[in-house]
């Protein structure tokens, strides 16, 4: 998530607002959620198979507990993983989801 952020707002690590580092590039949280996703699939010639959510690939992503289109940018830094779905299986589930909530 810090990394979505800093993509989003060009604040460096220290989350101080003073310290951007070139602001005309940042991306929109779209751009940015594409780069990580689809952007990485294509990057290592995977994009057939990874990437997006799309019938016959993997079923690898996760679930965060709030929308990210739906939140200020500075609440991106506190959004937590839910659940982990890779190949199709659940790998990690926060000790607070029910997955009855999820599906």
């Amino acid at each position: 998530m810090r990394q979505i952020y800093t993509a989003i707002t060009r604040v460096d690590s220290s989350g101080d607002p003073k310290n951007t580092w070139h602001p005309e590039q940042k991306l929109t949280l779209a751009e940015a959620l594409q780069a990580y996703t689809y952007g990485s699939a294509y990057g290592c010639f995977r994009e057939h198979e990874l990437g997006s959510i799309e019938e016959g690939k993997l079923a690898d992503l996760v679930v965060l507990d709030r929308n990210l289109f739906d939140i200020p940018e500075s609440e991106v830094l506190n959004t937590k993983v839910e659940l982990t779905i890779n190949d199709g299986k659940v790998v990690y589930k926060s000790e607070e989801t029910s997955l009855s909530s999820i599906l």
